[in-house]
């Protein structure tokens, strides 16, 4: 699959090393470029603007350190949003805010393209050895599409919802502290 990939922290670069050595091409973006030049040589394009990561995308893959640097990457004037085509799914694996989620989910449906929110967890080193574990939430026509990704990079992908903002709760709720503040 063509996919386009934004942000190669320390959870990004170890799935989009995973989607590579299964074979699918990617475009690489990432603010600090180095990062995503490092993938250059495992046969990732490197893209200078998250624009241009989406262009030719059938998926489009986020992971993003939060809502800022989401909304920058994919909403800010000629950001991702604008250039990922027609059809193509956008998969929000970054762990952000419900209602950022929705603002995803509206602003793609009126640019006649696809949201779905799959944050994961796991750490990083769960990322390099594709062991993450997947919520995946949005239409379900597009999750089965995006399954061969999932794959790639988690051990277990769980569907909660067609609404793509139930798998950010999910997410979200898995990350507060118990009454021992761990």
């Amino acid at each position: 699959m063509k996919v386009g990939f934004i942000g190669l922290g320390s959870m990004g670069a170890g799935i989009a090393r995973n989607l590579i050595k299964a074979g699918h091409a990617l475009v690489v973006y990432n603010r600090t470029r180095s990062r995503a030049e490092e993938l250059r040589p495992l046969g990732a394009t490197v893209a200078d603007t998250p624009g241009e990561a989406a262009a030719r995308a059938e998926a489009l893959i986020t992971m993003l350190a939060d809502d800022h640097a989401v909304e920058d990457a994919m909403l800010g004037p000629g950001r991702a949003l604008q250039s990922l085509p027609a059809g193509a799914v956008h998969i929000g694996m970054s762990t952000i805010s419900v209602a950022l989620s929705r603002r995803l989910m509206a602003a793609h449906r009126e640019k006649q393209q696809h949201y779905v929110a799959a944050p994961v967890f796991g750490r990083p080193d769960a990322a390099a050895a594709a062991k993450l574990f997947i919520v995946a939430a949005g239409p379900v026509k597009q999750i089965e599409r995006c399954q061969v990704l999932f794959d790639a990079t988690g051990q277990k992908t769980f569907v909660v919802d067609e609404e793509a903002p139930s798998a950010n709760v999910i997410k979200l709720a898995g990350e507060l502290p118990d009454s021992n503040g761990n």
